[in-house]
């Protein structure tokens, strides 16, 4: 299935529902913004506390988002009771993906750690040096350009081995892109468990799930440009279209429904303007 597919499966799964996606979303916003904006009064503590909540947060409206997609009853706040019931649950998940990724982000912390020392380093043994060599300013200011040479040498260096590491992160990150999907459908998995089946569904489809994400692209440029107003529709429209994702690559029958009817309402206009043409 392609990217274009996903999406035409939302847009039809969302008739009727676009008002209500708008102000879940609206609400959620909302939410987080109020919650950010009293954090950020408490320095690093409100960081933490953020971060502590922003999880099951996040896997709360995903929860409201694939009751919607399903055809669930569902409130418009009801993703803060879900958030507050799961919080175990979403981060024995988020905690098991951290693991996963812990070396690609550990060498990230360490580079930038060794770049900013080695810089430091870098420029004080270059004066030092010169001045104990020459003991006069005007010997000292000469060594600047061999400093910046060297600088520019190694920052090189050191952006292309941050990109590569970079990379590395994000691709080996789209493996566990399915995790909390798996763990609404399978609430008394492990965090472990929920983590490995989103590495074997997506192992060979992470080519796919990018390509998805980035056919919103034209969507997002739109919605900046609106300052932020269409996002109450985007968000929704994105996560419905990852959810019937999920579902086709976990098997689920109900999204296999939706393609046949995609497809087949595909087929017909192509025979209705295929008659009409005769």
């Amino acid at each position: 299935m392609t990217a274009s597919q996903f999406r035409e499966m939302a847009r039809k799964n969302l008739t009727g529902k676009w008002g209500k996606a708008a102000v879940i979303t609206l609400v959620y916003t909302l939410i987080t913004f109020l919650l950010s904006f009293g954090l950020s009064f408490l320095p690093f503590i409100g960081n933490l506390v953020l971060i502590f909540l922003e999880v099951p947060i996040v896997y709360g409206i995903l929860v409201s988002f694939i009751k919607l997609k399903r055809n669930e009853e569902v409130g418009y706040i009801d993703f803060l009771e879900t958030a507050f019931s799961s919080i175990g649950s979403a981060w024995k998940v988020s905690g098991n993906i951290f693991l996963k990724l812990l070396l690609p982000i550990g060498i990230l912390v360490g580079l930038m750690f060794v770049y900013f020392i080695s810089i430091a380093l870098l420029g004080g043994m270059t004066a030092f040096n010169a001045a104990v060599a020459t003991g006069t300013a005007r010997n000292v200011t000469s060594t600047i350009p061999v400093f910046a040479v060297l600088l520019v040498i190694f920052s090189i260096i050191f952006i292309i081995a941050y990109i590569a590491i970079y990379v590395w992160l994000f691709i080996k990150a789209l493996l566990y892109s399915q995790s909390l999907f798996i763990l609404y459908d399978k609430p008394n998995a492990t965090g472990k468990e929920i983590v490995e089946e989103s590495e074997r569904l997506m192992k060979g489809n992470r080519g796919r799930y990018f390509c998805l994400t980035l056919s919103f692209i034209g969507w997002m440029i739109l919605s900046s440009l609106s300052f932020g107003i269409g996002l109450l529709w985007l968000m929704p429209y994105m996560t419905i279209a990852n959810i019937f994702f999920y579902e086709h690559l976990a098997g689920k029958d109900d999204s296999v429904e939706v393609v046949d009817t995609v497809s087949k309402d595909a087929i017909d206009t192509e025979n209705v303007e295929n008659n009409s043409e005769d």
